[in-house]
C-alpha cells in the first residue's frame, strides 16, 4: 500500500494506549495508530509517520531519540509504565484535600531530578486551608520553587505560567488534587481541545484516561495525565537514586566508603547529618524507601 509523509517529524499531543493525536509542524493535528506493539508511544514523543493512501489516520513508523522519559515501577510487579517523555518541567500538585503525601512528592522531585528537568511544588487550592509549612519549607529550602496557586481566585496562575516559560511541562500528583482545574485556568481552550481529541481519535470516554498536551498563552505546553494513587521511579541503577536526592548528593561526598548507599556503612556522612538535623529524617526515610523499591526492581531484572 503506498503511503505519503514518510520519515516526517511530529509530536504527539495525546496518548492513550495505540492511538493518539499528532502535532504537525504546521500546527495542524492528525489522528495517529502505533500498528507495531512493541512500539511504545507517550504524550511529548516525537515520532516520524506515515499516511496510507486514502487514510486520514497516520500511522507512527518510529521515534525520535528521546531526551528524558517519566517512568514508574508497577508496586507488586516487575513492570514498569512509561508516563510522557521529553519534559523540561515537572510539577507536583498538592492541596488541603486530600491530605498531602509528601513521600509521594518525594518521588516525584527524584524523578525530575534524574530526568534533568526542573520541578516545583504547587500548593493548590490555598483558599481551602492551610498546608503542613515545615514539610513545604524543607522543600523550599532546597531550591525548589513552591508555588501558592488558586485556580479560583487565580492566585500562583502567573507565577506557573512564567516557571514553564516555553517548555513541555507536565502536572502530576494525588487524584483530587486539582490538576485538571489548574489546567483549565491556565489553558481555558483544555476542554475544547478534549472534546476535538475524542472526536479525531474516537477516543470517546477514554479521553478521560488519556494523556493530553495543552498550550498555553505564554507558549508552554503542559501535560494533564490521569490521577494516581502512588508513584515510585523507576530506576534501573539503585546507585543513581542518591542523584535525586539533592542534600543526600552533596553529603555524600564526605562519606568514607565511594560506594557507601547511606545505611548501615561506618563514616557515613549523609548519617551524620541526618543525625545532627542537617538533613531532614523525612527526606532521608523517602531516599531510602525509594533506593529499596530500586533494588528490588534491580533484582527482578537479573533474575
Amino acid at each position: 500500500m503506498s503511503s505519503v509523509g514518510q520519515h516526517q517529524e511530529a509530536l504527539v499531543v495525546a496518548a492513550h494506549g495505540r492511538r493518539g493525536l499528532l502535532e504537525l509542524p504546521d500546527g495542524s493535528s492528525m489522528p495517529y495508530l502505533v500498528r507495531n506493539r512493541l512500539l511504545k508511544v507517550v504524550c511529548g514523543d516525537r515520532v516520524h509517520w506515515s499516511l496510507p493512501a486514502g487514510s486520514e489516520t497516520a500511522v507512527v513508523e518510529d521515534l525520535v531519540a528521546r531526551r528524558n522519559r517519566l517512568r514508574r515501577q508497577s508496586a507488586g510487579r516487575g513492570d514498569t509504565e512509561l508516563l510522557a517523555a521529553n519534559l523540561s518541567h515537572l510539577a507536583a500538585v498538592i492541596a488541603p484535600q486530600p491530605e498531602p503525601d509528601l513521600f509521594l512528592v518525594d518521588r516525584y522531585l527524584c524523578a525530575a531530578e534524574l530526568m534533568g528537568c526542573s520541578a516545583a511544588v504547587i500548593a493548590n487550592k490555598r483558599d481551602l486551608g492551610p498546608f503542613a509549612e515545615t514539610g513545604l519549607a524543607v522543600i523550599a529550602a532546597l531550591g525548589y520553587p513552591v508555588i501558592e496557586a488558586s485556580s479560583r481566585s487565580g492566585t500562583g496562575l502567573a507565577g506557573l505560567s512564567a516557571w514553564l516559560g516555553d517548555g513541555i511541562g507536565i502536572l502530576v500528583g494525588q487524584s483530587g488534587a486539582g490538576k485538571s482545574s489548574l489546567l483549565n485556568a491556565l489553558a481555558p481552550a483544555a476542554r475544547l481541545a478534549t472534546g476535538a481529541l475524542s472526536t479525531a481519535t474516537r477516543l470517546g470516554r477514554h479521553t478521560t484516561t488519556a494523556s493530553v498536551m495543552h498550550r498555553l498563552a505564554a507558549g508552554g505546553r503542559l501535560i494533564d495525565t490521569p490521577g494516581v494513587r502512588g508513584f515510585i521511579p523507576a530506576i534501573d541503577d539503585p546507585r543513581s537514586v542518591q542523584t535525586g536526592f539533592l542534600e543526600i548528593m552533596a553529603a555524600a561526598a564526605g562519606c568514607r566508603f565511594g560506594d557507601c548507599s547511606h545505611g548501615d556503612e561506618p563514616g557515613c556522612a549523609v548519617k551524620q547529618a541526618v543525625q545532627s538535623g542537617a538533613i531532614d529524617g523525612r527526606r532521608y526515610a523517602s531516599y531510602r524507601q525509594v533506593l529499596a523499591d530500586a533494588q528490588r526492581l534491580s533484582g527482578r531484572a537479573r533474575s
